[in-house]
């Protein structure tokens, strides 16, 4: 490999996978070319950059989660597309299974957790008149109390 003053671990795996008879034929300008546009591609930002391994026995498995400003061209785009479909068996099964975990976890908070949680009322009946009972007969069969010639309901909600 020609003198080049880059140590990159990465770099360097990267140029001996490239066969000696090529390497002899680049310059040092060219391979500095190839580092500066190997640094430009491994240093992208993105704004999410998870990158999760999942420790199970037997399987070496991996997730990894990018997001950011998209900055590849059309073409390119339209390359990967066709190299690397969304729809696929795994990844159906992929998504069914996440998607049915979510909703579990849902599920189990609506009608198991919050049901559980004992939060206290805040609400305080007030005593009021109903305008539309004018007869102490219809009060006292609606299970309300009349005085001075009007019908008062005792448990009325101020959110009414």
């Amino acid at each position: 490999m020609k003198k080049t003053r880059r140590n990159d671990p990465n770099f360097k795996r990267l140029i001996s996978q490239i066969s000696p008879e090529i390497l002899a034929t680049l310059t040092d300008e060219q391979i500095e070319a190839i580092y500066r546009g190997f640094c430009e591609r491994s240093q992208a930002n993105h704004f999410i950059n998870w990158r999760i391994s999942f420790p199970i026995p037997g399987l070496k498995l991996y997730l990894v989660l990018l997001a950011g400003e998209e900055r590849r061209s059309q073409v390119r785009l339209r390359q990967e597309k066709s190299l690397y479909p969304i729809l696929t068996p795994i990844n159906i099964l992929f998504l069914s299974g996440f998607l049915g975990v979510i909703f579990s976890s849902i599920f189990t908070v609506l009608f198991f957790v919050l049901p559980a949680i004992n939060i206290p009322s805040t609400y305080t009946p007030h005593t009021t008149s109903i305008p539309w009972i004018d007869d102490e007969h219809e009060c006292q069969k609606t299970g309300r109390i009349w005085n001075n010639n009007k019908c008062w309901d005792d448990e009325h909600s101020p959110d009414f």
